[in-house]
């Protein structure tokens, strides 16, 4: 039942910077910029069940990123049915091929949720059999280790480097553009199946949390919802002009704990404002937790995505886009665009006709 859902979360940072996070908590928002990113990772040592080397927690080892530690969607799946997605290297970044579950009954809709700093995609991955959608098809990316600069240069899976906790530090454009390309293509990949972008939920935890936001933010269409937990506002200078059409009318469901200790609460509350102030709908609901997801939340998460994703029959899907030629070059620009279009893919950033046809072959 969702009352024995485990404290979910990521590794703790080293106290020092968390210190040096709450101590700067109340000149962040007084800045000009707004919401600055920060090493937005993990939950209270006391619930960590993990034995990572900066966690001050009980033992335990903490499970490497396979398949088999996963639960199954439901009584009637097999273990087998959840699975390694073929086909890694998406990104310049080694990533670890998503941990995806399969769904129990006819896939009619997906749900992509990314993880938070120093987390894996089987980190979340409880979550498909604790919530319970049958006819929905879960994907849990997992981060590539890359150096993040606050932790002092330590690698770690992290979706983008954090380079500073202070008002005016960079941001790492780089590392989100390119984690934003990999939720892009992953959600292509799902229209490329059959699952309309109507049908289709992105979002995660943390820092997880906030690459789903800015992804939905920036999407070319609107998708069926995203869900920020414990999350933030990324590129908070870039999301004005790169929000689209799409991305405004995409809802949005955010959480956060009123304790929380890593991600402050008013870095969240704010956060939303921001970004309430550019879609169509966007919740935010508190809860009386730290940096974790609590039953009630969980609950409130199922409420939102049961009315994001209802059990429809599946011929409401649209039907798979005619496949990609081998030899593009004959194709006018026009045709390019309709044939990225038909797969949800964004191509606002293809500025010559070789853009385009680049862009349909990283998807062959």
């Amino acid at each position: 039942s969702l009352g024995n859902i485990p404290p979910l979360h990521e590794t703790t940072l080293k106290l020092p910077l968390v210190a040096a996070l709450a101590a700067l908590v109340l000149c962040v928002f007084t800045a000009a910029e707004g919401v600055q990113s920060s090493p937005f990772a993990n939950t209270h040592p006391e619930a960590c069940t993990k034995n990572h080397p900066s966690c001050s927690s009980r033992a335990g080892s903490h499970p490497a990123p396979t398949a088999p530690g996963v639960k199954a969607t439901s009584q009637n799946t097999q273990p087998q049915d959840v699975l390694r997605a073929r086909g890694g290297g998406r990104t310049a970044i080694n990533m670890p091929d998503p941990v995806i579950v399969k769904p129990s009954a006819k896939h009619t809709a997906s749900i992509i949720w990314l993880h938070g700093l120093g987390d894996s995609g089987n980190g979340w991955a409880s979550a498909a059999s604790e919530l319970k959608f049958p006819w929905v098809k879960w994907i849990f990316p997992s981060a590539g280790d890359r150096p993040v600069t606050i932790n002092m240069g330590a690698r770690m899976p992290a979706w983008a480097d954090i380079k500073g906790l202070s008002p005016d530090a960079a941001e790492d454009e780089e590392g989100t553009m390119e984690t934003r390309g990999l939720v892009h293509k992953l959600i292509a990949e799902e229209i490329a199946s059959g699952i309309p972008p109507s049908r289709i939920v992105i979002g995660g935890f943390s820092q997880g949390g906030a690459m789903a936001g800015f992804a939905a933010l920036t999407y070319g269409e609107a998708l069926a919802g995203c869900f920020i937990l414990s999350g933030y506002l990324t590129m908070k200078g870039k999301v004005p002009t790169m929000i689209t059409e799409g991305g405004k009318q995409t809802p949005y469901w955010q959480a956060h704990g009123q304790q929380d200790p890593v991600v402050p609460f008013l870095f969240g509350q704010v956060s939303a404002q921001i970004v309430k102030s550019m879609v169509k709908a966007l919740e935010f609901k508190p809860y009386a937790v730290g940096h974790s997801a609590c039953p009630d939340e969980m609950r409130d998460l199922r409420t939102f995505l049961a009315a994001r994703l209802p059990d429809t029959p599946s011929s409401s899907s649209a039907p798979p886009p005619s496949s990609i030629p081998a030899d593009l070059s004959g194709l006018s620009a026009k045709e390019l665009k309709g044939l990225l279009q038909a797969r949800g893919v964004d191509f606002s950033d293809c500025l010559e006709k070789s853009d385009l046809v680049n862009k349909l072959k990283s998807l062959l």
